[in-house]
């Protein structure tokens, strides 16, 4: 079983993202469902810590990534038995080099 540990930057865009969705939706309930669901699938990763798949942009990059309600993206490092959640973005938010260079470095 892995263990699985949020970066403050990760946590960061939950809350950020959450507090999007419930400005835009005018519904709390909505963004603790839409942050639930992503907490649910992080959790999933103690049992299956590579279920994730490559990045599309980085297939040779250290990172996975799982896709939650087919509009997010949760993507992890996994180090041993370690699965580092390291951000949240919209599946329309491409990854660059300089937004890589950023993900080597959280925490």
């Amino acid at each position: 079983m892995a263990t699985v540990k949020w970066s403050a930057h990760a946590m960061d865009r939950v809350r950020e993202q959450a507090r999007y969705i419930a400005e835009q939706s005018c519904s709390t309930e909505i963004a603790w469902k839409w942050a639930s669901d992503i907490f649910d699938e992080a959790e999933n990763l103690a049992d299956f810590p590579s279920m994730g798949h490559s990045l599309p942009e980085f297939p040779d990059a250290p990172y996975l990534e799982i896709l939650v309600r087919k509009n997010f993206r949760l993507i992890y490092r996994k180090v041993d038995e370690v699965c580092y959640i390291v951000t949240v973005r919209r599946c329309s938010m491409l990854l660059d080099e300089a937004t890589l260079s950023e993900l080597d470095s959280v925490e």
